[in-house]
């Protein structure tokens, strides 16, 4: 069969080149030359309605945004006439799915491709030079590129997001090189979701050999399709004070998005729970409870320059603003948290702006912003407005003074090279990862107001053999010294909380005061097995056991413990543990926040909690599935079932579910990616 799809994809190019050198009219009767805009030999804008498209001989340039969002085309042949294909040229065209690219193509710009769902296959003409910035970037579904000797520049974010890609390309060129530093790229890039299905499928064909990609690795997903965008006075406000983009949230209409079609309802009391078992559609919110942007939010929005955020807000979700065009951020006094990947790759962010309330930057925060970008690669200072300092609750603007980035007494990047570093002294919080890797670094010296060392803050620091702690250190967070010389480490009194793997081997003496052992959210990553601790060798059979199924369910459930629950690509021994949920106050609130409404009466509520042998409750699954089956509770049997469960902001998504029979029992069998409570109710 794989075969067989490998030929069928060879017979579709060879028919789509013949179709190449027929005339317009007999290659796509929908097409005509009134559709393309031109100037010259540049195509300026299609404006046509076909769904296959053959660009004029006549064009030499496919020029910016000449097919942007246009969701009709679903072929397209570019003639050996075009020598360029310039940036956003086919960028969101989601229903592209198959692209014949002209022998005369010499580059392929920038963000040209972005964003094309559709894409499954594609061959790059051996006149390629050059590929550009993100120019396949987010094409998910994207599998195979065939890639020649003859391109040798293609810029390292070129296909960011092509989460199932397999680089085919000839031994010793510079394709080659370039999937097997992509595929390295992949284990701690944001972006990316875990897939079982990235391995090659089959051997290539003539001198190509596919590059094959390593086990996925660390990860965070990118969502199946962007939020719907801020439609006016509807949900939200948004208005121009003292030249910034200010968001006003009425809390009694908050900006919805769909659980997973775009569709937006006047409001959120116009949709009764009683539907929703039935229509599958739940309101997400952009801004939960007026506290958090939701996870992924604003996701490649390209409606955002200048933001303000409103006052309330303590959270900014992960992946939040990622992609987006924002241009500058300033987030309000209250704000504690930025979560992982909240702004990566806002390629056109230039200034952030903090407040000293600021308690946590994740990894990925700011990756590939302009602002961190021109600070560590052009040393262009990012400069604090006259009079910046903050005083207490106050933003302050990011400045950069030295070779420190920092913005509301948080440290945000780190260009130097030293072998003694002294954090400088206003600084409250040391965000992910800012040190990392820093190999010359042999001794730090860490300011008495330090409060927080991020997550991997100093990891990789193989050098570091002297420690400093100051005087108000209250929490190191995961792996922040992993992988350094500290033989014997004195902590503070000051401490409270202590991440896992803090410290690596070091040997710990604890201060006079108590310390919490804490874990971050990427240890709750299911493929971070590398995060987390095991005091012991995992020797029982990779899979799944359930715990608390009798004591939920009442005796005689009738599904044993290892039946109950399965794992895709398991290759640990895993324990899923049930419980009747005690306090239901969480998915009340959902409910409320979504339908306006209480939960229904006759909803069995339960709590699940994954673990491996680290004992760290394991929550993302990225792709690898859980399958569960359990019993119908006693007072929903015979009745058709809806399944809920709560996402890591807390909000209500809906879960297909299967009625079976096990050994004549009524059971219900799910699947989830994100393990938390769920409730089921009948009607």
């Amino acid at each position: 069969m794989k075969r067989k799809k490998r030929i069928t994809g060879i017979l579709l190019t060879a028919v789509l080149l013949i179709m190449m050198l027929l005339p317009v009219s007999e290659a796509d009767a929908e097409t005509s030359a009134s559709d393309f805009r031109m100037e010259g030999s540049t195509l300026i804008k299609y404006r046509g309605t076909g769904k296959n498209v053959t660009i004029p001989s006549t064009v030499e340039v496919i020029g910016k945004s000449a097919f942007e969002d246009n969701t009709n085309i679903e072929l397209v042949v570019v003639p050996n006439s075009v020598k360029r294909i310039e940036a956003y040229a086919f960028w969101g065209c989601d229903n592209l799915d198959t692209v014949v690219l002209g022998k005369g193509l010499s580059e392929v710009g920038d963000y040209s491709f972005a964003g094309c769902k559709g894409l499954v296959q594609m061959s790059v003409p051996s006149t390629v030079s050059s590929i550009g910035i993100e120019a396949f970037a987010d094409c998910e579904n994207l599998k195979d590129i065939s890639i020649p000797p003859e391109t040798q520049y293609i810029h390292e974010t070129a296909f960011d997001g092509c989460v199932n890609l397999t680089i085919h390309a000839e031994t010793g060129s510079a394709a080659e090189q370039y999937a097997k530093d992509f595929y390295e790229r992949q284990k701690t890039m944001p972006g990316y979701e875990d897939n079982a299905d990235s391995q090659p499928s089959d051997p290539s064909q003539g001198t190509e050999t596919p590059v094959t990609p390593p086990a996925p690795g660390p990860a965070d997903p990118v969502p199946t399709q962007p939020p719907a965008e801020i439609q006016g006075d509807v949900l939200t406000s948004t208005h121009i004070v003292g030249n910034k983009a200010v968001l006003f949230v009425n809390n009694t209409r908050l900006p919805v998005y769909g659980n997973d079609r775009q569709q937006e309802p006047s409001a959120p009391s116009e949709s009764p729970a009683g539907d929703a078992g039935r229509g599958d559609y739940v309101p997400k919110f952009r801004i939960v409870d007026g506290r958090i942007i939701a996870d992924q939010a604003y996701y490649r929005s390209r409606n955002l320059r200048n933001i303000s955020l409103p006052d309330g807000i303590e959270e900014v979700g992960q992946f939040a603003f990622a992609r987006s065009s924002v241009t500058s951020a300033v987030l309000p006094a209250g704000v504690k948290e930025i979560a992982y990947g909240a702004f990566y790759h806002c390629d056109n962010l230039e200034e952030v702006t903090l407040p000293d309330t600021m308690m946590s930057v994740e990894p990925k925060a700011f990756e590939h912003t302009l602002w961190v970008e021109n600070f560590l690669k052009e040393g262009s200072a990012v400069t604090a407005a006259a009079g910046s300092t903050a005083s207490s609750g106050n933003a302050s603007s990011g400045s950069a003074v030295g070779d420190f980035l920092t913005t509301g007494g948080v440290l945000i990047a780190y260009r130097g090279n030293a072998a003694e570093v002294t954090v400088p002294s206003d600084v409250r919080v040391i965000a992910a990862e800012v040190f990392k890797d820093h190999t010359e670094i042999e001794s730090v010296i860490l300011p008495d107001s330090l409060q927080v060392v991020g997550e991997g803050a100093f990891e990789g620091c193989t050098g570091l053999a002297r420690l400093d702690f100051g005087k108000s250190v209250a929490e190191i967070k995961d792996r922040a010294f992993l992988g350094n010389v500290l033989g014997d480490v004195t902590l503070p009194a000051s401490l409270k909380k202590i991440g896992l793997q803090a410290f690596g081997n070091a040997i710990l003496t604890y201060g006079s005061g108590e310390t919490e052992r804490t874990y971050e959210d990427s240890a709750s990553r299911l493929s971070n097995e590398a995060y987390r601790v095991y005091d012991r060798v995992d020797t029982e059979t990779p899979g799944v056991t359930v715990k608390g199924l009798e004591e939920t369910f009442g005796a005689g459930a009738g599904i044993s413990p290892e039946e109950a629950a399965s794992l895709e690509g398991a290759a640990r021994s895993y324990t899923l543990t049930v419980a009747k949920a005690e306090d239901i106050s969480a998915m009340e609130k959902a409910f409320q926040r979504a339908f306006q409404t209480a939960i229904p009466e006759n909803m069995y509520i339960c709590k699940l909690t994954l673990t491996d042998a680290s004992g760290v409750p394991l929550t993302n699954l990225g792709s690898q599935a859980l399958t569960v089956t359990f019993p119908v509770p006693e007072s929903l049997r015979g009745q058709n079932l809806t399944l809920f469960t709560l996402d890591r902001n807390g909000q209500l998504e809906v879960l297909p579910v299967e009625s079976v029979s096990v050994d004549g029992m009524e059971a219900f069998r799910f699947q989830m990616d994100y393990v938390s409570v769920i409730g089921v109710c009948g009607h």
